[in-house]
């Protein structure tokens, strides 16, 4: 019983290492981009789908990996929307062109950084 409670936790660990880094290549793709919610959301320019195109990304690789974190990390905030994310990564594998930009832009700046914010205590809580 040890050993799959040390995997798990090894197995949260290295999910977490891994979406915090998809967050801060997400902050710099935006920033690159110079995105904000007009041009994310309205701008269908070659250079604004290309924008979206490197955004959503790292979107889509945070909300699959946040479905593989165990019910420990999760149950450690409950009042996070958890089966939202669920819900949002489920859209975006399987209606991509047809995305409300605005809702993603909303997960964007809304959700990820609150999940940011949450993985990261529990990885401070962990050390």
């Amino acid at each position: 019983m040890r050993c799959v409670f040390m995997k798990r936790r090894k197995r949260d660990a290295e999910l977490i290492d891994v979406i915090l880094s998809d967050c801060e290549t997400l902050a710099k793709r935006i920033d690159h981009f110079g995105s904000t919610e007009s041009s994310f959301v309205c701008d269908r320019s070659e250079e604004g789908e290309l924008a979206y195109d490197a955004i959503m990304s790292p979107v889509y690789r945070i909300a699959e990996d946040a479905l593989h974190l165990s019910d420990e990390v999760q149950s450690a905030f409950p009042e996070y929307p958890w089966n939202d994310i669920r819900g949002f990564r489920n859209f975006v594998a399987h209606g991509y062109r047809e995305v409300d930009r605005s809702l993603a832009w909303k997960v964007i700046v809304d959700d990820i950084p609150e999940l940011e914010k949450a993985l990261r205590i529990f990885k401070e809580r962990q050390s």
